[in-house]
């Protein structure tokens, strides 16, 4: 709250340093001059923007590229939305570029005051020394390259779950201690005692049966605390206001991108043999199958001789023109007819195939919770999660995000994902370096061995 009340102080600092400007550089006005005092409401209205984008989140657990895109995407949507209405003449005051003018010392004051809070509170903190719990070592370095982008973090070692009787003689030694997924049942609840008796922080990556309790409600069933577990999917009133909020935004995305999508239809088959558009048939809603629509990105009849597999990071049947509608996301844009159908949604799991989901089934059978809702162009395992994250990890935030559905939450997915495809390189970074990672961890020590 502290942080949010002086970004809006900046905010408004930058609109007065603006006002200034004028007056010194005596820059003709073309509205009316108002008391400065009334630009405090929209300093304020930037801080609704600011939390779709997620900025106030731990700064120690945020890199500072994530910081800052993260103040200047919302900064420059916010002020394109108040110069519209200063350039329709409903915010007549000094000059109808005002917004605009005022958005460069703004971005500027706040990136140099949040990159100082992120470097003194890291400072503060210091590094972070991590232990991770799991199986063997080759688990223990899949999981190290999650800390990757955090770089306040210190992998110091692994404990294997041979050795966690060695764990109580120790736990001082370290701050933070990961449990693999596969640390369950008894040792993971001793392992939690101790560590929080000790005062360390505890990293879990969470069953599928624990995010369900995350959202369960107390009951009493006479003097018995309950907790009580709906299950997934969302409710009537859910679904309407879902379904409302598609159709509207869909049929304006539409309106918006339309000399895109023409210039796309023309193009592509120009570049390349085929159609400009292909559909497929994927898994709906209730294991229902539909057709969905894409701009084609590959080359025609691309799995004639494969069959079946998941694009490559550098797959060859990819056309150049393909590789850039792919980095941008333009080759999704016919899936707003599929919205406007009702088979999919704007915010949801990403629609998969048949095939492919009756192999994720067998290895993870909580998959088809998935299924529980519509399918969507964009979601929240798109907006957190990296292009090379496997389908466990990705199935977590999907089904985060169906027993966690709020229509604030559909508006913060919408939003991050412009920041998503402006980061293209997330996707990038974990494979780039995952041979830093392999090679930091070679010789990884076990407790016993720090010792």
């Amino acid at each position: 709250m502290i942080l949010a009340i002086l970004d809006m102080g900046l905010i408004f600092f930058g609109y007065v340093t603006t006002i200034w400007f004028y007056q010194v550089f005596s820059i003709p006005l073309e509205g009316e001059s108002i008391n400065p005092f009334w630009l405090l409401a929209p300093s304020a209205a930037a801080f609704i923007f600011f939390r779709f984008f997620d900025l106030y989140k731990d700064l120690r657990r945020n890199n500072i590229q994530t910081q800052l895109y993260s103040i200047v995407l919302p900064m420059i949507l916010f002020s394109g939305f108040i110069s519209i209405l200063s350039f329709l003449g409903t915010l007549n005051i000094y000059r109808k570029s005002f917004f605009i003018e005022a958005l460069f010392i703004q971005i500027i004051l706040l990136a140099a005051v949040h990159a100082g809070i992120w470097y003194l509170a890291n400072t503060l903190h210091g590094r972070k020394k991590v232990i991770i719990i799991c199986d063997d070592q080759n688990t223990g370095q899949s999981l190290a390259q999650k800390f990757l982008n955090h770089k306040w973090f210190e992998i110091s070692g692994f404990l294997p779950l041979t050795q966690i009787k060695d764990l109580e003689n120790h736990v001082n030694k370290f701050d933070v201690f990961l449990l693999a997924p596969t640390v369950i049942g008894q040792k993971k609840n001793d392992i939690i005692s101790l560590c929080i008796k000790n005062g360390k922080e505890i990293l879990t990556v969470p069953q599928v049966s624990e995010l369900f309790v995350q959202t369960a409600k107390t009951q009493q069933v006479d003097d018995m605390l309950v907790f009580s577990i709906n299950p997934a999917g969302l409710n009537l009133w859910q679904r309407i206001n879902k379904r409302v909020f598609d159709v509207i935004i869909s049929l304006l995305m539409l309106a918006l991108t339309s000399p895109v999508f023409l210039i796309l239809l023309m193009l592509i088959p120009l570049t390349s043999k085929g159609p400009a558009i292909y559909k497929q048939e994927r898994i709906g809603l209730n294991g229902k199958p539909y057709w969905i629509y894409k701009f084609r990105s590959m080359i025609q009849d691309a799995e004639k001789m494969t069959g079946p597999v998941l694009a490559a990071k550098k797959d060859t049947r990819i056309t150049a023109i393909g590789r850039f509608i792919r980095a941008v996301r333009l080759d999704e844009l016919p899936q707003l007819l599929n919205v406007i159908k009702g088979e999919m949604s704007l915010i949801g799991p990403r629609p998969e195939r048949e095939y492919f989901i009756s192999q994720f089934k067998e290895e993870f059978p909580d998959y088809s919770h998935r299924l529980t809702v519509k399918p969507g162009i964009t979601g929240l395992a798109q907006v957190l999660s990296y292009y090379s994250t496997t389908v466990d990890d990705k199935l977590r935030f999907d089904l985060l995000y169906v027993r966690n559905y709020t229509f604030s939450l559909d508006l913060k997915i919408l939003f991050q994902t412009f920041q998503v495809i402006l980061q293209r390189d997330r996707a990038q970074g974990l494979l780039e370096n995952n041979k830093y990672v392999q090679q930091n961890l070679k010789n990884a020590r076990t407790i016993k061995d720090i010792s």
